[in-house]
């Protein structure tokens, strides 16, 4: 079966097992015969045209989206008690865990030595709240629980367990633990990965984890970009080969994974549950996005920025997530994620966006021999006297003089007027100041997730920061 069959096949199955809910009577599912016809007849949705149904599910209504009554919902964004909460299936449950089996049979078909990953596994999950008649938490609470059997004797801590601490419980027991076990495998986002890991240095004295882990063979990674983070795992990680996984996965389901240990691109899973479609070159209004052409996977074209849509064994239909991918291959097909959609810095009429700072910002580092990762950038105008410009805080290993900083700012201000012609005509007419620069530590950045109420499995960074006091909170440290 090619991509066009293969995708076709996903779509009418899911119309097919949901033609007799509330949506698909509303929606004529019975009449729909080609993929034309399901354009036309079902709307692009996003979460605020869904909420009021969400409540409902959770109330106990049955078949509105999807066949039968929904009893686990995803966080999506916020807590758990504010933010988007996406209804997950028992058949949608079923393809995540499907999706977890791909990865462990791709990297052992790469890696046939499976003694090299027996030892001790270490998982960090977010948290779940069990409410009246339906769970809630973190996608990866769900994907802990549902883990392959053959999985549990190898973990350290039982999964039942860890979805019910907080995040601060579950690094300590890590590291009251973990240091004296082999541990071979480490499932997290890569910002939790890297407190473990300097944490650990810090608590025993080492100068790299090969000393007290020599037999870390894996790190499987989702939630937070991978990039930003794995220059500086491996350093501290020291001159030992540790093999790297990136999942990109969503509350509304798990979409692509890195399933070549030497490439840094994802394999898109087209026939896991999911329908996809794609925005080619979205604006960040979503009124805008909702009328904006679509086009399916067989007709996508390399080097093109999208936002998605994805249709699902959960109910959710023509659903925009907030991602921009591009296509680095066609067939089989292979994306990066790119950024955020509604990721612009526009305060000033620059209309950045957050994956053209990115790549702005490792180019120029790259040209001065500097390793960066992770970073957040903010737009503000000190006093009426003043004009505004950008604030970027950036991690990195090195300690940099404020020379190196301000000739990092120059350069970082050059590409990014090559890049950006909002951002030029700003900086051309002098109602844009040149940027400033910071560096900013993990804890700093943990203690702020904490301060907001993120510290969870997939808590991160923006990479755009839109309010005065998160801008000012990392000024402070300066």
């Amino acid at each position: 079966m090619n991509i066009h069959q293969r995708q076709e096949k996903q779509l009418f199955d899911l119309i097919r097992t949901a033609t007799n809910t509330k949506f698909g009577q509303e929606h004529e599912f019975k009449k729909i015969q080609r993929y034309p016809d399901f354009r036309e007849e079902v709307p692009i949705s996003f979460y605020k045209d869904i909420s009021n149904q969400i409540e409902q599910l959770k109330n106990g209504s049955a078949d509105l989206f999807w066949p039968g009554q929904i009893n686990h919902f995803a966080v999506s964004a916020g807590t758990s008690g504010k933010g988007k909460h996406l209804p997950l299936s028992n058949q949608r449950l079923q393809s995540d865990r499907r999706f977890m089996r791909m990865i462990a049979l791709q990297y052992l078909k790469q890696n046939p030595n499976i003694f090299d990953i027996i030892g001790t596994h270490i998982s960090l999950p977010g948290v779940l709240e069990q409410k009246n008649n339906f769970q809630i938490g973190e996608i990866s609470a769900f994907t802990a629980l549902k883990a392959p059997w053959w999985l549990s004797p190898l973990q350290l801590f039982d999964s039942n367990e860890l979805t019910n601490l907080s995040f601060d419980k579950k690094i300590d027991r890590v590291l009251e633990e973990g240091i004296n076990h082999d541990v071979r495998v480490i499932t997290a986002a890569p910002n939790w990965v890297l407190t473990i890991f300097q944490e650990l240095l810090k608590k025993t004295g080492k100068k790299h984890i090969k000393e007290i882990w020599p037999n870390l063979t894996l790190l499987i990674c989702g939630g937070v970009k991978l990039a930003n983070y794995r220059p500086h795992l491996e350093k501290l990680i020291g001159n030992k080969e540790v093999h790297f996984i990136e999942t990109y996965g969503a509350s509304e389901g798990y979409i692509g994974f890195s399933s070549h240990v030497d490439r840094d691109d994802l394999k898109l899973v087209t026939d896991n549950g999911i329908f996809f479609e794609f925005i080619p070159n979205p604006l960040p209004d979503p009124d805008s996005m909702s009328i904006q052409e679509t086009v399916p996977l067989w007709e996508v074209e390399p080097d093109t920025p999208y936002a998605l849509l994805v249709t699902t064994n959960a109910g959710l239909w023509r659903y925009a997530l907030n991602d921009i991918i591009e296509f680095t291959q066609l067939d089989p097909p292979r994306i990066k994620v790119m950024g955020r959609v509604s990721e612009m810095l526009d305060d000033y009429g620059e209309a950045l966006y957050a994956y053209e700072a990115e790549e702005a910002l490792q180019q120029t580092a790259d040209s001065m021999g500097l390793t960066v990762g992770k970073f957040t950038v903010g737009a503000q105008m000190g006093s009426e006297q003043d004009i505004p410009r950008h604030f970027w805080f950036i991690q990195t290993d090195e300690s940099l003089h404020s020379d190196t900083l301000d000739k990092l700012a120059k350069r970082l201000d050059d590409t990014i007027c090559q890049m950006n012609r909002h951002y030029t005509i700003r900086r051309e007419n002098n109602t844009l100041g040149q940027p400033q620069i910071y560096t900013i530590s993990q804890q700093q950045v943990n203690n702020w997730l904490q301060q907001k109420g993120k510290e969870k499995a997939q808590g991160k960074l923006p990479a755009i920061l839109r309010k005065d006091r998160d801008i000012n909170y990392f000024k402070g440290f300066q």
